[in-house]
């Protein structure tokens, strides 16, 4: 049910409404099994479903699907960035351990995530010594004299900057361009929305293409493809690479 519930919440991000066909396309089954699924979430006050008309979450539901959906991005990135498993068995992997892992495990995992990349002994050249473990190849380096020649920056590339003259806003990027997400803006709904999409700071995102008036904004962050009004991408700063 977690399954369903989470399908559900990433479509409503990416098209607002969510509807049988879209679910049984999404996670590959019959639309049958979807309409069965439905009635046993409905029965449990997690959404409300009529036929032929868009799946709506109670409030219940949308809290449980939001946390799975989260618990995903966060093992997904986990497995990706830090332990460097390819996109696809990281996908597979975080699909089956999401429904297992409590809450304060997945806050303590976050917190890792946060801590190895921004700790100035940590980083890419940490990560890739990290990797060469993982092949077996073990660092001929003396750990000592890599921590005492540590030059440690004067500012995390992660921190809040306090100069808006280095940020730029999301909706002023063209396709191609990427950016590493600094601070979040807006108020109310719009950054609700933007916070639910999974969008944080530290996060490294890419323009992908603009619909033909302009609006909306599509974007590629941490292999998944989202879509943003020009609206709330405003509320968005990032810093160029």
């Amino acid at each position: 049910m977690e399954d369903y519930l989470e399908a559900m919440y990433r479509l409503e991000l990416l098209r607002g409404a969510v509807h049988v066909k879209d679910i049984a396309d999404l996670l590959n089954v019959k639309m049958p099994s979807v309409t069965s699924a439905l009635h046993t979430l409905q029965d449990n006050d997690f959404i409300a479903y009529e036929k032929y008309k868009a799946i709506r979450f109670t409030t219940t539901g949308r809290a449980i699907a939001r946390d799975v959906y989260v618990r995903h991005q966060a093992l997904r990135e986990f497995l990706t960035d830090i332990l460097q498993l390819d996109p696809c068995t990281a996908e597979q992997e975080a699909c089956e351990m999401e429904h297992a892992v409590s809450g304060e495990t997945m806050k303590r995992l976050l917190t890792l995530i946060d801590f190895i990349k921004r700790c100035p002994r940590g980083g890419e050249d940490w990560l890739q010594h990290l990797k060469d473990r993982w092949e077996g190849e073990l660092c001929d380096d003396d750990c000592a004299t890599c921590i005492a020649g540590l030059d440690i920056p004067s500012r995390s590339p992660f921190a809040p900057l306090n100069d808006d003259a280095e940020l730029i806003s999301l909706d002023q990027l063209e396709p191609g361009h990427r950016g590493i997400i600094t601070r979040l803006g807006g108020s109310g709904p719009i950054r609700r929305r933007i916070m639910d999409m999974g969008i944080t700071t530290g996060s490294e995102l890419e323009v992908e293409r603009l619909a033909p008036l302009g609006d909306p904004m599509e974007f590629k962050i941490r292999g998944y493809h989202l879509s943003l009004r020009r609206e709330e991408a405003a509320n968005i700063y990032v810093r160029l690479p």
